[in-house]
C-alpha cells in the first residue's frame, strides 16, 4: 500500500453481526434477492465494478461469482 498512493473508501458495515445475519440468510429468513440486482462471473469483474461504480441500469448490489 505504502508508495503506490491508494485510496481505499469503506463503508458503515458493521462486521459483529456477520454470522447471525449469514446465518439468518442461509435459513431463508432472510430474503436478499431483491436487493441484488445483477450477476456476474469473476473473470467480468472489471464491467461490474464500471456499473456500480457509475450507478448504471438500476444497480443496488452485484454478486460475482467464482465461475
Amino acid at each position: 500500500m505504502y508508495g503506490k498512493n491508494l485510496i481505499f473508501k469503506t463503508g458503515g458495515v458493521d462486521g459483529c453481526d456477520c454470522d447471525e445475519i449469514l446465518s439468518l440468510i442461509e435459513q431463508g429468513k432472510i430474503d436478499t434477492t431483491p436487493l441484488i440486482t445483477h450477476r456476474f462471473a469473476l473473470k467480468d469483474i472489471e464491467k461490474a465494478y464500471e456499473i456500480f461504480e457509475n450507478k448504471l441500469d438500476g444497480v443496488i448490489k452485484i454478486a460475482i461469482t467464482g465461475v
